[in-house]
């Protein structure tokens, strides 16, 4: 293969960007050091309404970085504005969905198996601009901006970091420095699905109203289901004993709004209030000769013939699988060849350890003194449970997208553990790495996999 001297142009432009950055920091850093004599105070929470050009500034400069990382062609894989369609026509089955896009059928309609949370926030967009009218990709763009504000405004509620400067670094290396960085700037169906749960959890961390926001993002990624366990710890550790319970029950009233309806969605579809989506999914992919056979059956005998397969074969979830993406979260790296482009991340992936090193430092996160941490630990660990299991590591993709269900909090583990001590050159240095490794993502895929 002949080299593409726009990919290296394009990679050392970047190369050069994050150098530029880190130049600058260092230069603000000195000015600290003259000024301030290195006094490092802890912004009060107070302090957040004021936040608000900070904020600004940091969306549209991430919108701008994504921006330039997409390819800003028309997202084919679009299954979510097909399900907004289909809602704004009163429908739950997407009949005319093409065929090249995921679909289970069920009852004789074809049904999109993905969770329905991020159609909802395409429908305004379908509405006015019609499925080929709207490219998702625009969405995906805004949201994935939109997180790097969160998170910053979520470490100014947790009280992480010294000053603003460390927190916008534990910001970028959050949504730059990991997965989410590839996914929100290509913006595919699949990928849609993660940036849009990031959204509504960053929201439910930072605003009163977490059981509402908590809810929408279990109705964009099933696992986050378990999150519940960081909310209830965060109450436990962060409130005042005489505001927990009503602040626990507040939060419970606020999912169930959310919760319901996806209850009532699933229900409507599949005759329970369980999503059998991905269950006649694995079914699809792995045992056809049994989904074809289920396509047959009345629809009312079509779950007992679903429930009973699942009995003989397993559902998508097993523990056989645990083995092998153990090795993608951890061990799996891009191949090596003596030809250009020399270095091939796989669409199976690249392991967090490749692409993520400083969440490492989630190890060095103060579990002694705050009990939060213990929490946060805890929900990453049964919030990887369901991609452990899983019959798939995420193929195709760039990361470990399953991997977005747990990293927010191995995330804010590994920013308590970045600024236990002040956030020095080589740090940054490192987080900008991060960001370099998951930016080399979409660069790559917009010129090889086109």
């Amino acid at each position: 293969m002949a080299p593409n001297y726009g990919y290296f142009g394009t990679m050392g432009a970047l190369v050069l960007f994050l150098l530029a950055l880190f130049c600058l920091d260092r230069v603000y850093c000195r000015y600290r050091q003259l000024v301030e004599r290195e006094v490092w105070e802890l912004e009060a929470l107070e302090a957040a309404p004021r936040e608000g050009p900070t904020c600004l500034a940091l969306f549209f400069a991430s919108f701008l970085v994504l921006f330039l990382l997409n390819d800003h062609s028309f997202v084919f894989y679009n299954n979510y504005s097909y399900l907004a369609d289909a809602l704004l026509h009163g429908r739950l089955y997407v009949d005319g969905m093409p065929a090249y896009l995921e679909s289970v059928e069920f009852g004789g309609h074809v049904y999109m198996h993905f969770a329905p949370g991020p159609a909802l926030l395409c429908l305004p967009f379908v509405a006015l601009f019609g499925v080929n009218g709207f490219n998702i990709a625009w969405l995906s763009l805004g949201l994935g901006a939109a997180n790097t504000s969160l998170a910053y405004l979520v470490f100014t509620r947790m009280g992480i970091g010294r000053d603003r400067r460390e927190r916008i670094w534990c910001a970028a290396l959050l949504t730059f420095g990991t997965v989410h960085c590839f996914l929100a700037a290509l913006g595919h169906g699949w990928f849609l699905g993660h940036v849009s749960s990031w959204f509504f959890l960053l929201v439910g961390i930072h605003l009163f109203l977490a059981g509402v926001f908590y809810a929408c993002a279990v109705t964009c990624r099933m696992p986050n289901l378990l999150g519940a366990l960081f909310y209830g710890g965060y109450v436990l550790t962060r409130y005042p004993r005489e505001k927990r319970i009503r602040s626990l029950l507040f939060f419970c009233l606020g999912a169930a709004i959310p919760g319901g309806l996806y209850m009532l969605y699933n229900y409507a579809r599949f005759g329970t209030i369980m999503d059998k989506g991905y269950n006649l999914t694995h079914l699809k992919d792995l045992y056809r000769d049994r989904y074809n056979q289920m396509q047959t059956l009345p629809k009312g005998e079509q779950l007992a013939f679903l429930k009973a397969a699942e009995k003989e074969v397993g559902g998508p979830l097993q523990v056989k699988h645990v083995r092998y993406n153990l090795y993608s979260i951890f061990l799996l790296g891009p191949e090596f060849t003596r030809e250009y482009p020399y270095v091939i991340p796989t669409l199976a992936g690249v392991s967090l350890t490749h692409l993520s090193p400083a969440l490492y430092f989630a190890a060095r996160a103060p579990y002694r003194r705050d009990k939060l941490t213990w929490f946060l630990l805890g929900t990453a660990v049964v919030c990887a449970v369901p991609f452990l299991m899983n019959y798939g590591n995420g193929f195709a993709q760039f990361g470990m997208r399953y991997a977005m269900d747990f990293i927010p909090y191995v995330g804010i583990l590994a920013a308590m553990g970045l600024t236990r001590r002040p956030l020095r050159g080589w740090k940054a240095a490192l987080i900008l790495l991060c960001m370099l490794l998951n930016m080399w993502g979409p660069v790559y895929w917009n010129i090889f996999y086109k």
